[in-house]
C-alpha cells in the first residue's frame, strides 16, 4: 500500500499555442480553486451549472479569466501575470482557459459535482478499501489430554 508521500502530485500539463509562442498550463488544485472562488463567488454558481462552462465563463465572469489563467500558468495571485492574462485577446484567453479547465477537471465537471454532492450528503460513491481480518474466538483443543481423562496415565511419585 502506498503512503501519501509516495504519491506524486499531478503533473499533467498542456502546451497551448498562441501564435508563435507556446504557453504551458496546468490544472488547478484545491487551494487555487478555493482562492479564485473566494475572489469571485459567482463562479461557484456558474460551475455548478453543468457543461459548456468556458463560453459562459467568458460571457459572465471576464474579470476572473486573468486570475484563472495566471493560476493555470503557475502564478496564483500574482497581479502582474493576472494583468497580462487580462490583456490577451479573447481567442487566446479561450484557448488557455479551455486547456486549464480540461486539466483541472479531467473527468468532467459533472463527476466532480457528483463526488462533492455525495461527500456533502454523507454517501460515498466508493466504499473505502479496507482489509478485513477474521478472528476465531473458539479455543483450540489442547494438545495434551486432560488430567481427568480416563486415558491419562497416573503420575508416579
Amino acid at each position: 500500500m502506498a503512503d501519501l508521500l509516495d504519491i506524486a502530485p499531478s503533473t499533467a500539463v498542456e502546451a497551448v499555442s498562441l501564435g508563435k509562442h507556446h504557453i504551458e498550463v496546468q490544472g488547478l488544485h484545491g487551494n487555487a480553486i478555493a482562492s479564485i472562488t473566494a475572489r469571485f463567488p459567482g463562479l461557484v454558481v456558474l460551475l455548478a451549472g453543468g457543461d459548456n462552462v468556458v463560453p459562459r465563463l467568458i460571457g459572465q465572469f471576464g474579470a476572473a479569466l486573468g486570475p484563472i489563467i495566471a493560476a493555470g500558468c503557475g502564478h496564483l495571485g500574482d497581479e502582474r501575470y493576472e494583468q497580462r492574462a487580462d490583456a490577451l485577446s479573447v481567442e487566446d484567453q479561450i484557448k488557455l482557459v479551455t486547456a486549464i479547465y480540461r486539466l483541472t477537471f479531467p473527468n468532467g465537471l459533472a463527476a466532480l459535482i457528483e463526488a462533492m454532492t455525495n461527500l456533502m450528503s454523507g454517501a460515498a460513491s466508493e466504499e473505502p478499501k479496507t482489509t478485513r481480518i477474521k478472528v476465531r474466538l473458539k479455543q483450540s483443543p489442547s494438545a495434551s489430554p486432560l488430567s481427568s481423562d480416563a486415558a491419562s496415565l497416573p503420575t508416579m511419585q
